[in-house]
């Protein structure tokens, strides 16, 4: 007669006590890393927009044969200089109003030109026909996230002739 008898097949309550501790176990050792990564990808984005912003402008400075600007929206933080996001523009560089691209930057980044160089004290970069920065403007701009000690931060260096190049760095807080 036993042989008739169906076993029940499933978890005990134990089981799955055991199962859901070895999950949030898991859970808090890759939480700290997602959130790593995800700063991580979104200072790389912002970035990534700087350097593809200084490239459109450039080449569009060529293919307009005049100048075009590649110019930072919001002025109101001198710490911050380009951290509010920036925009491309054709003849008068103060305006954003007509833009051939606007740049929104991924969360509140600061990207903060370097005290020591010409683009601290630049609102644009204007480049001319030849794509050629004017005024011989060069420098560094940086970029820290939120929690400056634990990520590495990012230096775009902008030379002379508008190259752009991207170094990491130890940001500061």
């Amino acid at each position: 007669m036993n042989r008739f008898i169906k076993r029940q097949v499933g978890f005990t309550i134990i089981e799955l006590m055991v199962a859901l501790a070895i999950a949030s176990t898991m859970m808090f050792f890759a939480l700290p890393a997602f959130n790593d990564f995800t700063t991580q990808r979104r200072m790389t984005s912002n970035v990534n927009a700087l350097i593809s912003a200084v490239s459109l402008a450039r080449s569009e400075a060529t293919r307009r044969g005049g100048d075009v600007t590649l110019q930072r929206t919001d002025t109101s933080d001198s710490d911050n200089e380009w951290g509010g996001g920036f925009c491309i523009t054709v003849g008068d560089p103060n305006n954003c109003n007509a833009p051939i691209r606007v740049f929104d930057l991924e969360g509140t980044p600061t990207f903060n030109a370097k005290n020591d160089e010409d683009l601290q004290d630049e609102e644009g970069l204007t480049f001319n026909s030849r794509g050629l920065l004017q005024g011989g403007v060069s420098g560094a701009i940086d970029l820290c996230g939120a929690d400056a000690d634990d990520d590495p931060g990012r230096r775009v260096q902008i030379n002379a002739i508008g190259r752009a190049s991207v170094d990491t760095f130890i940001c500061f807080p």
